[in-house]
């Protein structure tokens, strides 16, 4: 874990995005301390460490633009009155909000909580908050407004540098919300580097944070290029984050495998990219249309255990308090932006505060150290992102490689190719936004290099066309046409169908046909290359995975992570303990003294038992949690096992 985040937290930490219970984005206008006190006392006593708030900028910085005749602009004031001759008057800054917010440092550091502050909060709710001076006006290339939001960011970021209560600056919450109208990929890079250059240098010691939502809304962060992506996040903050509401976006129940997995992905995938830490900043279930608040809380348990083993660094859910009942604006037009506090709008617990707690137990099992991170042992290639990249088929191919019992990270194919036994390039598509650039030449060479080296490469094939196929794939074919048809995968005696818009048939070739179609034509071929071997699935499993409902949660489904052992064993990826359930998977962590962790987790709404396939010479010892009686493990709905996993001396035999 990056130094950097170890000053927000040195293992992993459980945080909430706060607005006061009584009045929410109101609260700094009207300014209730006792209220505060006693929302943090109930906050800490729920197990939570940080929270994540918001100095609104147009309180914090209540500029006006006074006009002369014909709307020549003449003077910036607070409403009727000159700004003050002052530090706080020169920045626009509000004394009055600053004392409060002073108060509210004291009162979080009285509680024992730690802040991570949202600086530029222009965004809020799906409401956007500006300076009345500012209306209308582009909040993130307008020069003008750069240059006040730079001197708030100054004032406000010195100013409180010395409290104890404050771990992080945030550039604040959601800025690729904010009017942009620039088509210039680079404006917000610029705006960011702005903003991120002035807080260090106001407070060089305290890392600086992305605040990045991420969806699959155009104006959220793309992989590469575009205005807000991954891989610039490096270059401008410390610390990423991700915003992930798969409940709102997949199609399986809250507390399955897709949804849960959908959050930890994204985090993975955010952090591979941008090669900075990520944690989870904003998650939540959205209301209880979506959910019972049993089945929130064991959402919530669930995506805990998930981010831990996944080294995602902490989590913060939204939100502290309910907000539903609340009838000024954003609430007043914001369907989402209801009912999904840690307490209700009495204050009272919901039972995701019990999770919560007993979740610390395991934190307190493990220790100061924490659970080390996880050991991967393959990669899955993102292919070049030209605006309009399908996210949900990277989604799914986590997913996929998991039930395989493999741990894969993720990278960026125009970065240099790094060192792995197994590349996974994923239903590889075409169309306008792409134009089937998926991988350029020399990044292509380089892959294949690894490949001759020994490296073993899947490749499947949606809508996208591929240079060298035949090359390097050992398979020649007669032509393409439009099926828009489900083809059956045969192979090992199983029948996976599969839905595909494309379909080749193959004319000959040197390569290994390992499965075919239910007509008995190629569909999955294995060709040696070098030392290492190449797989072609002409059929793009991955895309129908994220377009079919239920694929990650039935029962009744295809084990259709067969595929990825397949390609698995012919990398000679043979895990030390293998789960035999498609919804109870593991992740592996290696300790200092030769053992390893070991963490089971059920990411089925229902309990579920499992058979562990342990390597020969070890042994498992259960830790925390589920049940573990010749080697079969049970586990409730949604929770999860940890074991140390102990290499026997064979010496002594």
């Amino acid at each position: 874990m990056s130094n950097f985040l170890k000053k927000i937290n040195p293992t992993f930490f459980l945080g909430l995005n706060y607005w006061a219970s009584d009045n929410a984005t109101r609260m700094w206008e009207d300014f209730h301390p006792e209220v505060i006190r006693e929302d943090f006392q109930r906050i800490r006593e729920a197990g939570i460490t940080h929270l994540r708030v918001f100095p609104l900028w147009h309180v914090f910085q209540p500029l006006h633009l006074l006009y002369t005749r014909h709307n020549v602009p003449m003077e910036y004031s607070f409403d009727d009155t000159p700004l003050p001759d002052t530090p706080a008057g020169a920045a626009g800054v509000s004394e009055v909000a600053c004392e409060r917010f002073e108060l509210f440092c004291r009162l979080a550091a009285d509680c024992g909580l730690k802040l991570i502050v949202g600086l530029i909060t222009g965004y809020m709710s799906s409401r956007t908050y500006a300076p009345p001076a500012f209306d209308g006006r582009d909040l993130l290339t307008d020069p003008t407004v750069i240059k006040w939001q730079t001197r708030f960011v100054r004032y406000f970021v010195s100013r409180f540098q010395q409290s104890d209560a404050i771990v992080a600056w945030d550039l604040g919450n959601e800025t690729n919300f904010l009017p942009c109208a620039s088509d210039n990929p680079d404006a917000f890079q610029l705006w960011a580097t702005v903003i991120s250059s002035t807080i260090r240098l106001a407070d060089p010691t305290r890392p600086v944070v992305s605040g990045f939502a991420n969806s699959d809304r155009i104006d959220a962060p793309t992989v590469s290029p575009g205005q807000f992506n991954q891989r610039s996040v490096g270059e401008l903050c410390d610390v990423h984050t991700v915003h992930p509401y798969p409940t709102t976006s997949t199609p399986d129940p809250i507390s399955t495998m897709r949804t849960v997995l959908s959050v930890i992905a994204r985090c993975r995938l955010a952090e591979d990219v941008s090669g900075v830490p990520t944690f989870i900043q904003e998650f939540g279930s959205i209301g209880y249309q979506l959910c019972s608040r049993k089945t929130e809380a064991d959402f919530y348990r669930c995506s805990l255990l998930a981010a831990l083993a996944h080294d995602c660094h902490g989590t913060m859910w939204w939100c502290a308090f309910d907000q539903g009942h609340f009838d000024f604006y954003p609430y007043n037009w914001n369907n989402n932006g209801s009912d999904y506090g840690f307490f209700d709008r009495n204050g009272d617990a919901k039972p995701i505060v019990a999770e919560n707690l007993a979740f610390r137990g395991l934190l307190d099992v493990l220790g100061t150290e924490g659970l080390p991170p996880r050991k991967t042992d393959s990669v899955i290639l993102v292919p070049r992102d030209m605006g309009g990249l399908e996210i949900n088929p990277l989604l799914t191919t986590f997913m996929l490689a998991k039930q395989a019992n493999l741990e894969p990270k993720f990278h960026y194919v125009m970065d240099p190719i790094p060192d792995a036994p197994l590349y996974i390039l994923p239903s590889i598509m075409g169309g306008r936004s792409i134009y089937n650039r998926a991988i350029s030449k020399h990044r292509l060479n380089e892959l294949l290099e690894r490949v001759r080296n020994g490296a073993v490469l899947y490749l499947s094939l949606d809508t996208g066309v591929f240079r060298q196929i035949p090359e390097f794939t050992g398979v020649d074919f007669s032509h393409r046409e439009t099926v828009n048809a489900v083809k059956q995968l045969c192979m090992d005696g199983e029948r996976l169908p599969i839905k595909t818009s494309k379909f080749l048939t193959p004319e000959g070739g040197a390569a290994e046909v390992i499965g075919t179609d239910e007509d008995g034509v190629g569909v999955f071929f294995r060709y040696p290359l070098g030392k290492g071997y190449v797989f072609l699935l002409t059929l793009p499993l991955e895309s129908y995975a994220a377009d079919t409902p239920g694929f990650f949660c039935k029962a009744c489904r295809p084990r259709y992570d067969s595929v990825y052992r397949t390609v698995a064993r012919s990398a000679a990826i043979r895990p030390l303990v293998d789960s035999d359930h498609p919804f109870v998977r593991l992740t592996e962590h290696p300790r200092n003294d030769g053992s390893a962790y070991i963490f089971a987790i059920n990411y089925n709404n229902k309990p579920e038992q499992t058979h562990l396939t342990v390597a020969d010479n070890y042994r498992l010892e259960p830790i925390f949690g589920g049940v573990f009686e010749n080697g079969i493990l049970s586990l409730p709905e949604n929770s999860g096992a940890l074991f140390i996993l102990h290499p026997y001396d064979t010496t002594k035999s």
